[in-house]
């Protein structure tokens, strides 16, 4: 039903920011660790799950439309509260953030992966490109990033979720 889906969107959502607001103030260099953007998502996927498993035992038939909207809710919901709270953290909570990134960064590109791709004119520019970024996201990103991410991951998955608990007509 709609409202597992809703409820599990929001309790995803809350957990995002609890946790990352507790992270944060621990130590906000973790904030950083590209573990921690992926983090969000692999919650949001467990609720999509959670939520699709739900409305397959609460209807008798879950056709793939039903599968889809039921997966996308918790996403849609959850996706948003999570975007809403980096905003918020990254401008108002915690502004030092964008500097750690912009040095997680540059650190990146010290450490000469990138050079066997690139050659050192391109990784200069590369370079003064991370200096000039402000890595601190206008509410336009983040409107954009919620919008991305509907197609990625949330429809991507949804769709597979939607073909593995549909139910299969015989």
């Amino acid at each position: 039903m709609e409202n597992k889906s809703v409820n599990l969107g929001l309790l995803a959502g809350g957990a995002i920011v609890l946790i990352l607001f507790v992270v944060d103030m621990i130590n906000n260099r973790l904030m950083v660790h590209f573990a921690m953007s992926y983090f969000p998502t692999l919650l949001l996927i467990v609720a999509m799950v959670l939520a699709t498993r739900e409305a397959r035992k609460d209807y008798d038939e879950l056709s793939f439309a039903d599968a889809f909207k039921e997966s996308m809710i918790p996403f849609l919901i959850g996706n948003g509260i999570y975007l809403i709270f980096n905003y918020i953290l990254y401008n108002f909570i915690d502004p030092e953030l964008a500097d750690i990134a912009k040095e997680k960064a540059l650190e990146i590109m010290n450490t000469g992966v990138l050079n066997n791709l690139f050659d050192e004119e391109q990784l200069e520019l590369m370079v003064d490109q991370i200096r000039e970024t402000s890595y601190r996201p206008t509410l336009n990103q983040t409107i954009f990033s919620y919008f991305f991410s509907l197609i990625i991951p949330g429809a991507l998955v949804s769709l597979i979720l939607a073909a593995i608990f549909r139910t299969r007509q015989r």
